[in-house]
């Protein structure tokens, strides 16, 4: 018990070393994984945007005309 209170309690600077550098690199791996999450968000974020953004030209490029003129502008849209 007295060698386990010593470790936190004596002149042991490399053990306090050791445990601050483990201690720090916990945190940047933890920081490194948020960033990464955040950043894969906001990439689908703007991908589902982009995508929405082109689903309301096609509407507004379709609307007010009959069925025949809808195919027929849907046809350019879809690339066939």
């Amino acid at each position: 018990m007295d060698a386990i209170l010593s470790i936190f309690t004596g002149g042991n600077s490399i053990f306090i070393a050791i445990m601050g550098g483990l201690f720090a690199a916990l945190i940047a791996w933890m920081r490194g994984r948020s960033t990464g999450a955040r950043a894969e968000r906001d990439k689908q974020a703007g991908e589902r945007l982009k995508a929405r953004t082109e689903a309301d030209r096609i509407e507004d490029a379709i609307a007010g005309r009959d069925p025949d003129e809808n195919r027929k502008e849907l046809r350019k849209w879809s690339g066939r």
